[in-house]
């Protein structure tokens, strides 16, 4: 019985050593915390960069779209005056009985006048704030 004991316990001890062995093995055939850091700190960068340019980007965006706004407003201000510029043409030319048709360009205007009102009305959506 002691042989028996001796020799289970020299399995025993031979065990623990394989394993012992096999997990420092494991441990060395890993990658390392610092390595595996290095590899998420380029990330970072990576992602940092592309969001700064991002960042450009939509504050470039943000302005250009602000000042389409104003120039759009602009434009229909303009147009609402030369509106009122032909408006009061028309005004001259039926006090003196004159057709606003027989002067020269003046339907022209008129359709030039609707026609970029509109395009400027619709414009201001055209670039949503965001």
């Amino acid at each position: 019985m002691n042989t028996q004991k001796s020799v289970f316990n020299k399995i025993s001890q031979i065990k623990k050593e394989e394993s012992v062995e096999l997990s420092e093995e494991r441990v060395e055939l890993a990658r390392k915390p610092n390595s595996i850091l290095g590899d998420i700190s380029k990330l970072d960068n990576k992602m940092r960069s592309e969001q700064d340019k991002i960042d450009r980007a939509y504050g470039e965006y943000k302005g250009l779209q602000m000042k389409w706004v104003r120039l759009m407003e602009d434009v229909n201000s303009e147009l609402d005056k030369l509106e009122d510029d032909l408006i009061e043409i028309k005004k001259k030319a039926e006090e003196i009985g004159v057709d606003t048709s027989s002067i020269d360009s003046y339907d022209k205007v008129m359709d030039e006048i609707i026609r970029l009102t509109k395009i400027a009305n619709q414009s201001k959506t055209l670039y949503p704030a965001i």
